[in-house]
């Protein structure tokens, strides 16, 4: 939702600036009339505070993008009704437009269960062939290969130019290398006995045997390489074994799967290790080897150990308290924001953040765009008379300073900040789910001196690992609060609930991210 505020001198120009900036779909909050005089000549202003949707105000601004400079301006002198009808009827042009160009898109029929894999039958023969030959000679081996295929279910059919070819040529191989082995070894000719030739009154018999040839040199050499290829399938290297996810720490096989799922998400090896422990003593051992059943013990499990804040804006007076960067006054807005807009409730905002520069400054625009009383608290003292002159109010939220709490100046200035004893704050820790778990652990130790009662994890969108939220809570035992998932105003304000955690650890939808 876009809120804005807008000043005139009357109620005419002021509703004529909210219709050409929001749109004629603009819900007017509220109208007042200033006490302070309205330009040079004196005279008083009216405010008025509306608000129009995002999707609505971004139908406005495409209908003007198409718009000439005259047209815009024609467009913004017409009555409200008039824009309207201008506004949908462009965009039902659009969205005609749309769907005409995805029935021009091809679209294959063909889907990707049916794409054929490459050769799988001839890959699997001559694998099991290679397999059976390792260890015996070049005889076997073609034994195998000339054995017709097994009868298997017709699948895909192969591509049959390069598995023939490639099963010709390792028989056509193995052929000429077993006639060569033949030939050189078992029944290699006997050597010819020439005619006696005689040299000085001696006969002599020539027995040298023939030089092999160029041929039956290169086969040799092929049996060579068919040997190495069969002992390299024989005696397979120790580092292609490895070891699946999660055996370090005596996880089983069938839960592999889970330990890896939930490490990449961000929970941390020893939370993943106790959670899969217990699952595979409380999973029957039959029903562990279906994913399903593990799938939905873990789930069931987020669901049980998550704990969530049962009545999230009981109290009146609320801390908002953490880190530099941990979203604390954009949490802050918002809840206001939904305080105001959707529950209907009279809110005051306070400040005791008067180190930060633009701290201030930034808080008092937000009060005055939502119309709520804004006061700036710099000590202990100012409690009193800042609480008395704010008792029609049902909810008072109090930003503080991003402080990191390591030297006792810190602790000392954040005590002195706090409210007095007797009034019951409610206290939330802020916490970046881009913050890493030892630098989160160790400011939800620090902050213990606030007595924060429960979470609040924010930046949701600029984060891929939502662990934190589950590793965080573990190690504090605090319930969640809320979530901040953006920076609109009130949208991306979100109450925690279990099943938006699971939501975001097991990755169900997409997160909405700011580009």
């Amino acid at each position: 939702m876009r809120v804005k505020k807008f000043e005139a001198k009357n109620m005419k120009e002021a509703l004529q600036m909210v219709k050409n900036h929001l749109g004629p779909d603009a819900v007017i909050l509220s109208a007042r009339d200033n006490r302070r005089n309205f330009g040079i000549g004196g005279e008083a202003s009216v405010e008025v505070t509306a608000a129009v949707s995002e999707s609505t105000l971004h139908k406005k601004q495409f209908a003007e993008s198409r718009l000439t400079a005259d047209a815009r301006q024609r467009f913004q002198n017409s009555d409200a009704k008039t824009q309207r009808t201008i506004i949908e009827r462009m965009v039902e042009n659009r969205l005609r437009e749309n769907q005409q160009e995805e029935k021009r898109r091809p679209i294959t029929t063909m889907s990707y269960i049916d794409i054929p894999d490459e050769q799988p039958e001839v890959n699997s023969r001559r694998a099991a062939a290679m397999e059976r030959a390792a260890g015996r000679n070049v005889r076997e081996l073609l034994e195998d290969l000339e054995q017709p295929a097994p009868v298997a279910r017709p699948a895909q059919p192969p591509q049959p130019e390069v598995s023939e070819k490639a099963l010709s040529r390792i028989r056509n191989a193995a052929r000429e290398a077993w006639q060569a082995g033949i030939f050189t070894n078992d029944e290699k000719p006997k050597a010819s006995v020439p005619k006696p030739v005689a040299q000085g009154g001696m006969e002599v018999v020539s027995a040298a045997a023939p030089e092999p040839s160029a041929e039956i040199t290169s086969l040799k050499n092929e049996i060579g390489r068919l040997q190495q290829m069969l002992e390299s399938f024989q005696k397979v290297p120790q580092n292609f074994v490895t070891r699946h996810p999660g055996a370090d720490f005596a996880i089983p096989f069938e839960l592999s799967f889970m330990f890896q799922k939930l490490t990449e998400s961000g929970i941390t090896v020893d939370h993943t290790v106790e959670i899969l422990q217990r699952a595979a003593k409380e999973i029957d051992p039959i029903q562990i080897k279906k994913k399903p059943i593990v799938d939905a013990w873990v789930a069931r499990w987020f669901l049980d150990n998550t704990k969530i804040v049962q009545n999230p804006f009981q109290g009146r007076l609320h801390l908002f308290v953490g880190g530099a960067g941990s979203g604390k006054t954009s949490t802050l807005v918002k809840m206001a924001s939904h305080l105001v807009v959707k529950e209907k409730k009279k809110v005051a905002i306070l400040s005791t953040d008067a180190f930060k520069v633009g701290a201030v400054d930034q808080l008092k625009i937000y009060c005055q765009i939502l119309n709520v009383p804004f006061a700036v608290l710099r000590n202990r003292k100012d409690w009193e008379w800042v609480l008395s002159q704010l008792t029609a109010v049902d909810h008072i939220l109090v930003d503080f300073p991003g402080l990191q709490l390591r030297d006792l100046d810190e602790i000392h200035m954040l005590k002195s900040l706090l409210p007095p004893e007797g009034l019951s704050p409610i206290a939330h820790l802020c916490m970046s789910a881009t913050t890493k778990d030892g630098d989160a652990y160790e400011i939800a130790k620090r902050y213990k001196v606030a007595d924060y009662a429960d979470l609040v994890v924010t930046n949701l969108d600029q984060s891929v690992q939502h662990g934190i939220i589950t590793n965080l809570q573990a190690k504090t035992g605090k319930p969640l609060h809320s979530f901040g998932i953006g920076s609109r105003l009130p949208e991306d304000f979100e109450l925690a609930s279990k099943e938006r955690v699971l939501d975001l650890i097991f990755r169900l939808t997409k997160l909405r991210r700011e580009k």
